[in-house]
């Protein structure tokens, strides 16, 4: 069965392991015969300046949230794809997901409680970072990442999180970057 697939990449440069492992994953995907379309952040036409708002209740959509939005409805699984910094996600990303995942478009609130209106749609992560991947787990960083993905931003808005990657050891030989584009291929499902 065809899909529309949504990669979604954060990385400020083009020659990073985010973009090959964006790259690996929509050949992948093209080659399963899927629709990909894939969204450079920092480069793409439709930059969103700082999320503010006077009244989130009120808040006027843009033509830039028509685009993304668009392309986040007709998409059947998103993939992110960022470098895990500061703990986090990088600020272009969680800026996009404050924009674009609003009230109104992908959840509402029903007696006081959130409602997700993105249901169907399925969601992977990939994220690399230099340390080992073993000091994520040792230290609960993993855990915490995936859980607040899986579940203050992917089920909240009535998706399901179906895989959750951390690359760890991340350096700049080839080495590694091929493992790591090896091991993705591996877990393509």
């Amino acid at each position: 069965m065809m899909k529309n697939i949504l990669i979604i990449v954060a990385h400020p440069k083009q020659e990073s392991l985010s973009f090959a492992m964006a790259e690996k994953y929509k050949g992948l995907s093209i080659k399963k015969g899927h629709q990909v379309d894939l969204l450079d952040l920092y480069r793409c036409e439709h930059q969103q300046p700082f999320f503010t708002f006077n009244d989130p209740n009120t808040l006027t959509t843009t033509n830039a949230m028509h685009y993304f939005q668009d392309k986040i409805s007709r998409a059947d699984e998103l993939i992110f794809i960022f470098p895990y910094w500061w703990g986090g996600m990088p600020a272009i990303m969680k800026n996009f997901i404050d924009w674009n995942l609003s009230k109104g478009f992908a959840f509402e609130y029903v007696n006081s409680r959130p409602k997700g209106l993105l249901h169907g749609k399925t969601v992977k992560i990939f994220t690399t970072t230099g340390a080992p991947w073993f000091l994520y787990m040792i230290t609960g960083a993993h855990r915490r990442l995936k859980n607040m993905w899986k579940e203050q931003i992917i089920e909240f808005c009535g998706m399901k999180l179906v895989s959750f990657n951390i690359f760890g050891g991340v350096d700049t030989s080839t080495k590694s970057r091929d493992q790591i584009l090896e091991k993705m291929e591996s877990q393509y499902r």
